[in-house]
């Protein structure tokens, strides 16, 4: 078999910043906590770099969220664990989240996972319906409402202006948190539509985010932004948290001696440039393939393209023949909370190269005209 063409997703080896860049970095930074520690006392020791990377990133990255104020973001080892945070602080097993009907696969597993029960509050283009949201909130009693408004997963579609503000209004109406994952939210295609997504937060609204994969290689840096009680009141279960999803001191260090070096302002624009270009390399082939029934939503951002498939093919079928062939993606059915459509799938187009674009294309045309092909002649 050839070799495989991964666009399951997930974290490349390589990035912008190379692994031995960041784990010389890395070292530098553990030698430098140590002597703090051990040499000039330990009541010193992590007071630099982590203080540090809270201003570097209220003064750039979420300024516009967080008005400068560095003590509104936590840092977290990547979006997944900033959600886990979340839900360890927030929910208890039974309560309820409510959610878009398509949405973050790792989402759904965490809330299920953790015992929540995930209802689906219908929506369209523009976003989720604010009207169906003022009756789920009614119905359902959510201690939560988790959406990604900015770039949502797997589309990459972006709400609408009204339905965001909406949706904001009712849930702080409600006094229900909202939960708003923007870790897509700096690869919008568009630099300004990516710095208007920058809008201050409100209280009782948390914002998760993190660098994105093909950044920093080796590197997981997530962060919850904002402010909301579940964080301001006691918990016997913080510390605990703290040391599970929370960043440790050397990572912070690290990242802020980067950052002092090389703002990451320029990194994001590449990798933003570089997502848009192998994108419409991607849709370029499939246009060429000329595959019947063949269809994708144009993403506005991020790393991936959501196809639907011809009627009646299933995506982990199809997902079990073109591994045979050589190439594998996620299946669709898993990204909804409710009546999934099995004929879709989600491919991660932002780490493959021309030749693997080409190649992948290909096979999975192959692997779709088995499929139709015996169809219709049966």
């Amino acid at each position: 078999m050839s070799s495989i063409i991964n666009w399951m997703g997930g974290w490349p080896k390589e990035g912008l910043v190379a692994a031995s860049d960041w784990e010389e970095r890395v070292e530098t930074a553990a030698e430098k906590l140590a002597g703090e520690e051990f040499g000039t006392g330990r009541q010193e020791a992590g007071s630099g770099g982590e203080s540090n990377l809270n201003d570097q990133f209220a003064a750039s990255l979420l300024n516009g969220k967080i008005s400068g104020n560095g003590k509104r973001i936590r840092f977290t080892k990547g979006a997944d664990s900033a959600l886990s945070w979340i839900i360890g602080e927030a929910l208890q097993p039974g309560d309820v989240v409510l959610t878009e009907r398509l949405t973050s696969r790792t989402a759904l597993q965490a809330f299920r996972k953790a015992g929540m029960r995930v209802e689906a509050v219908d929506g369209n283009r523009k976003g989720m319906d604010p009207e169906a949201l003022t009756t789920d909130l009614f119905r359902h009693r959510p201690k939560l409402v988790y959406v990604a408004p900015s770039c949502t997963e797997p589309e990459g579609m972006k709400w609408s202006g009204e339905y965001r503000t909406a949706v904001f209004h009712r849930c702080r109406e409600a006094g229900v948190l909202l939960v708003v994952d923007d870790r897509q939210e700096t690869l919008l295609y568009d630099p300004e539509e990516s710095a208007a997504a920058q809008r201050r937060l409100e209280p009782g609204v948390l914002s998760i985010g993190q660098l994105p994969p093909g950044l920093i290689a080796g590197s997981r840096v997530g962060w919850i932004a904002g402010t909301a009680e579940p964080f301001s009141r006691p918990s016997l279960a913080r510390e605990e948290n703290a040391r599970k999803y929370a960043l440790g001191p050397i990572e912070q260090r690290a990242l802020s001696g980067l950052i002092e070096e090389q703002p990451l302002e320029p990194l994001l624009d590449m990798l933003r440039v570089q997502c848009r270009e192998r994108k419409r390399m991607m849709t370029e082939q499939l246009t060429r393939q000329r595959i019947g029934e063949l269809t994708w939503v144009e993403p506005r951002g991020g790393l991936h393209l959501w196809l639907k498939l011809p009627p009646g093919l299933d995506g982990e079928a199809l997902l079990r023949g073109a591994w045979l062939k050589g190439v594998i993606f996620q299946p669709g059915a898993p990204f909804f909370t409710k009546d999934p459509k099995p004929n879709t799938v989600r491919i991660t187009h932002a780490f493959a190269d021309e030749r693997q674009i080409r190649q992948g294309v290909a096979r999975l045309a192959e692997s779709i005209e088995e499929f139709t092909g015996r169809w219709s002649r049966s």
